[in-house]
């Protein structure tokens, strides 16, 4: 399959949002992998549920990290915005805007330090 053709694929089924697919499939492993290498407590099925349902169930004794939680969430929007943007040339503007994607919403390590401080 050429890229161009997983491309298409790609945007044609972000557009008609049915799970199982390719798209399904990349948005779940991109967005567990890239957390998990920044050590997120965040399993694949977790993900997958953060995904689909837009919730976490998980066992009584686990924490969930609100950061890591955001993240996935996030990398969710990131692809999409991705997908969106993909013919347009890479700039440092746009990089910047999957930044501000990728992490808005999360508190860096100095803000935690703030709020838990007062």
């Amino acid at each position: 399959m050429e890229i161009s053709e997983i491309k298409k694929a790609l945007i044609e089924q972000k557009n008609i949002g049915l799970s199982g697919n390719l798209y399904h499939k990349t948005q779940l492993d991109f967005a567990y992998n890239s957390n998990h290498m920044e050590v997120s407590t965040i399993t694949p099925d977790e993900t997958a549920s953060v995904y689909d349902t837009g919730t976490i169930l998980t066992s009584s004794e686990k924490v969930i990290v609100l950061k890591d939680a955001t993240e996935i969430k996030n990398h969710f929007t990131l692809f999409k915005y991705m997908l969106d943007t993909i013919d347009d040339k890479l700039s440092e503007e746009m990089i910047k805007k999957f930044h501000f994607i990728l992490k808005n919403g999360t508190l860096t390590d100095n803000e935690k330090d703030n709020i838990f401080t007062k």
